[in-house]
C-alpha cells in the first residue's frame, strides 16, 4: 500500500486532497500543516535524519508556507541521503517559482484549483517511480552483498606466504572491483620442488572473476597431478575449452607457471601471452620469461613450448600482472626496462618491503598481482 503525505498550512486544501486521493483508493495518507511537522513525520528530528526512513511513498509539498517555505524544506529533505530518491510534487498557485523548486529537487508539480484526474494522473506517475527506483535499490543492495561475498570467497583461496629452507613467496593483490580476474597459486612437491602459477583473466568484475574461480577450483587436481610446465599448460588449456569454448565470445587468460627445482637449481616455465616474469640476480644481470605460447583457451590445439632457466643463490624472481605496468600514452617495453631496473635496485630488502616498493608503481586503479619468490641457498 502507497502512502502519500500531505503538507500544506491550509487545513481546506488538505482536506479536499486527502479526499480526492482516499476515494480514489489511497488508503494511507498522513497530514502535516508545516514543515516541522512534515519532519517529525518523517523522523527528522533536530536536523538529524532517522536511520531508517518512514514509510513514505510520496509527498505533496505546498511552495508557499510560513516559517520555513516548501523550497526550503524540499531541499533539506532531499540533503538527507535516506530521503534522496523520495518523490517530492509542489503544490502551487502560480508558476513564480518553479524554477526553484525544480532546482530544489521536485520531481512535478500540481496547480491549485485543478482537475482531480491532473493531480491523481501525477501521484500515480511518482508512485510508479517510486516502486521503481525502491526495487532497484533493492536490487543494487542484493547484487553488493554478493560481490562481498565472491570478494571474501575469493580472497579466502588466495595460496598464503610460503616459508621454506631456500624459498620464499609473498604476494600482494588489489582488486580494482569487488572481485578480480587475477588470481596465484603454489604448491611444494616433496620439500625440493615447487609450482608457482599466476593467471590474469582479461577485463574485470564478475566474468573475469567467474573464469579466474573457475580454474582456481581445478588448479590442486591439475599443478598435483602433472607438475611439469608443458602438461599443466596443455590441462589448463583443455579445460578452459571444456568450461568455454561453446560461449559466443572467446574465454581465454595468459598465465606464467613455473617449476622451480631446488637441488638442480633450475626453474622450468611456460608463459603464456603474459607480461614477462623477472629473474633477478645480486650478482648479475637478469633474465626475462618472455612469451612462450597462446594464451590459455584461445586455440583448441595449443602448442606448448617451455624454457629452462639457472639460477644462483640470492636470486628472486618477480611474476606480476598487467596493472603493474599499464601506463596510458607509453611504450610498454620502456615501462618494462624501468620495472626491472627498480625492481633489481631493491633486492637487498626483504621480500615483503619489496612486494609493497614494488606495489605502490601502479598508477592505476586495476587489478593488481605480484608474486615474489626469493631463493636463497644459505636459507636452507
Amino acid at each position: 500500500m502507497s502512502s502519500i503525505l500531505i503538507v500544506d498550512d491550509s487545513k481546506l486544501n488538505v482536506a479536499f486532497m486527502e479526499n480526492v486521493l482516499r476515494t480514489a483508493g489511497y488508503e494511507d495518507v498522513q497530514k502535516a500543516t508545516s514543515a516541522e511537522e512534515a519532519y517529525q513525520i518523517l523522523g527528522i528530528y533536530n536536523n538529524q535524519p532517522p536511520r531508517k526512513a518512514a514509510s513514505v511513498d510520496l509527498i505533496l509539498l505546498d511552495i508557499v508556507m510560513p516559517e520555513i517555505d516548501g523550497i526550503q524544506a524540499c531541499t533539506f529533505i532531499k540533503s538527507l541521503p535516506v530521503y534522496q530518491d523520495l518523490p517530492i510534487i509542489f503544490l502551487t498557485a502560480d508558476r513564480v517559482h518553479f524554477k526553484e523548486a525544480f532546482g530544489a529537487g521536485g520531481m512535478d508539480f500540481i496547480e491549485k484549483g485543478g482537475p482531480d484526474y491532473e493531480l491523481l494522473a501525477r501521484v500515480q506517475s511518482a508512485i510508479r517511480l517510486k516502486k521503481e527506483m525502491d526495487s532497484r535499490k533493492a536490487w543494487e543492495e542484493k547484487v553488493q552483498k554478493d560481490l562481498q561475498l565472491a570478494k571474501h570467497l575469493q580472497n579466502s583461496v588466495l595460496t598464503p606466504p610460503l616459508i621454506e629452507p631456500g624459498i620464499q613467496i609473498h604476494s600482494s593483490y588489489f582488486q580494482s572491483s569487488e572481485v578480480s580476474g587475477d588470481m596465484f597459486y603454489w604448491k611444494m612437491f616433496n620439500n625440493r620442488q615447487c609450482g608457482v602459477l599466476l593467471i590474469d583473466v582479461p577485463g574485470s568484475g564478475i566474468a573475469a572473476a567467474l573464469i579466474s574461480m573457475s580454474i582456481r577450483s581445478l588448479l590442486d587436481g591439475i599443478v598435483g597431478m602433472y607438475r611439469k610446465p608443458k602438461e599443466v599448460c596443455a590441462e589448463l588449456n583443455r579445460q578452459m575449452r571444456m568450461l568455454f569454448g561453446k560461449t559466443r565470445r572467446t574465454a581465454y587468460f595468459t598465465a606464467i607457471y613455473m617449476l622451480i627445482d631446488l637441488d638442480k637449481k633450475q626453474v622450468e616455465y611456460f608463459n603464456a601471452g603474459h607480461t614477462p616474469g623477472m629473474l633477478l640476480a645480486s650478482d648479475g644481470p637478469g633474465s626475462r620469461l618472455n612469451v612462450t605460447t597462446d594464451p590459455v583457451g584461445m586455440n583448441e590445439n595449443v602448442n606448448v613450448n617451455t624454457q629452462t632457466l639457472e639460477y644462483d643463490d640470492a636470486t628472486r624472481i618477480v611474476l606480476y600482472t598487467n596493472g603493474l605496468i599499464s601506463r596510458p600514452g607509453s611504450n610498454p617495453k620502456v615501462v618494462i626496462g624501468e620495472l626491472e631496473q627498480y625492481a633489481h635496485s631493491l633486492l637487498d630488502i626483504d621480500n615483503e618491503k619489496f612486494l609493497t616498493k614494488l606495489a605502490r608503481l601502479s598508477r592505476n586503479q586495476e587489478d593488481l598481482c605480484i608474486v615474489s619468490i626469493n631463493l636463497d641457498r644459505t636459507a636452507e
